[in-house]
């Protein structure tokens, strides 16, 4: 009997214990509001800074790959025996410049087939002529009928249209051989040789791969996050493992207007000039873009944010104040207060997570010293987004 006595004493008493604490916590809960929960008649220890102005700058780094300014393949433009290519894998190539040379003889027997069938037909159409003025003649004398007249006018017309054709045929084997004779269309270097003197090609054949290294691009792919920060023209800094110890100045050349729907990036090509050839084609690449800056921009250190990055606690004589803000540039460290454009007081940077708007507070740190020729208590700032 005195066990059971026992087990309920001890029943009430862990009850009891428990709705004492659910009580603290519930009087505690109401009186935390937004930042904290330290009360107005509490004095809290707090460390507190002015806001500074300096130069901000948000760089985000990107990973890519290094593209050529141009990558074709030089091809036979008519089938034939190579007969020589004067060209290798790394040599430059010219604009223009002749890089192999197909065997021209079935080239020039065709061509002059059809120079002498040309040739021909001329002399042919010489003499029908002559015959049709003649009758002309004889027809206005009444010796032949309008019959015979038009007979030979329709055989001077067919051989007229037959001149026609065969000077399209001589024509079209004139560039055939002409086209025996590859040339590059641009300038680059070669990147590979398909085949070698003495193969027997077809047209369309490709013979040598070129590639412009003058002039390369880096394609990286940007989230929608980024994608409206990232404009052409913006500078970037492209660095390489490949290439230890150098980096490369460029900007943005090109921003693709669709995003990938399996992995919901843009492409976007960043162009360099690349004299001494460092960078070749295929290489990885880190890509620096500054996406935004401001060279007097006010700023706060980004500890002192509450409320999710929405607010900041302002010193107020011996009170914290709330004071809701906009971010701008945020680099780690620091961040920009875009609203409101000048803050007014110390911001709370060390203990504002114990407060609430009103709380009393007691600054603990030195007196920090504010950037002479940076701050601007009276600097007017329009209103930005994030």
């Amino acid at each position: 009997m005195k066990k059971k006595h026992l087990t309920i004493i001890l029943i009430f008493a862990v009850v009891a214990l428990s709705a004492i604490i659910a009580a603290r916590l519930i009087t505690s809960s109401d009186n935390a509001t937004t930042g904290g929960g330290g009360g107005r008649d509490r004095v809290i220890a707090v460390e507190a800074q002015n806001p500074v102005f300096r130069p901000m700058t948000e760089t985000r780094e990107f990973t890519g790959a290094v593209k050529a300014s141009h990558n074709f393949v030089v091809s036979a433009r008519v089938g034939g025996r190579l007969l020589s290519i004067n060209k290798r894998i790394g040599d430059r190539v010219r604009a223009n410049e002749i890089v192999a040379r197909l065997d021209d003889i079935e080239f020039q027997n065709s061509l002059e087939e059809a120079r002498a069938q040309v040739n021909e037909i001329d002399a042919q159409l010489a003499h029908s002529e002559a015959e049709l003025h003649r009758a002309q003649d004889l027809l206005d004398k009444g010796i032949v009928s309008r019959a015979e007249f038009g007979a030979i006018n329709a055989q001077v017309e067919a051989q007229r249209s037959r001149r026609e054709l065969l000077r399209a045929t001589m024509r079209q084997r004139e560039t055939n051989l002409q086209h025996t004779i590859i040339r590059s269309a641009k300038d680059g270097f070669v990147a590979q040789r398909h085949i070698d003197g003495g193969t027997l090609l077809t047209a369309g054949a490709p013979i040598i791969t070129v590639v412009d290294i003058d002039t390369v691009f880096v394609e990286l792919a940007v989230t929608e996050r980024d994608y409206r920060s990232i404009t052409i023209g913006k500078k970037a800094t492209v660095s390489s493992t490949a290439v230890p110890n150098e980096t490369f100045e460029g900007s943005v050349y090109r921003v693709a207007p669709f995003f990938q729907a399996a992995s919901r990036t843009a492409a976007v090509e960043v162009a360099l000039k690349n004299d001494r050839h460092l960078l070749m084609p295929g290489m990885s690449a880190r890509i620096n873009i500054v996406l935004e800056s401001d060279p007097n921009a006010q700023t706060i250190p980004s500890s002192a944010l509450v409320n999710n990055g929405a607010a900041i606690f302002v010193v107020d004589g011996d009170r914290a104040k709330f004071v809701p803000v906009e971010t701008g540039i945020y680099d780690g460290r620091f961040v920009q207060i875009v609203s409101p454009a000048n803050i007014d007081g110390k911001v709370i940077t060390l203990g504002q997570h114990l407060l609430r708007d009103g709380a009393r507070v007691n600054i603990t740190n030195a007196d920090v010293p504010e950037n002479r020729g940076e701050r601007s208590g009276n600097r007017e700032r329009g209103s930005r987004g994030n």
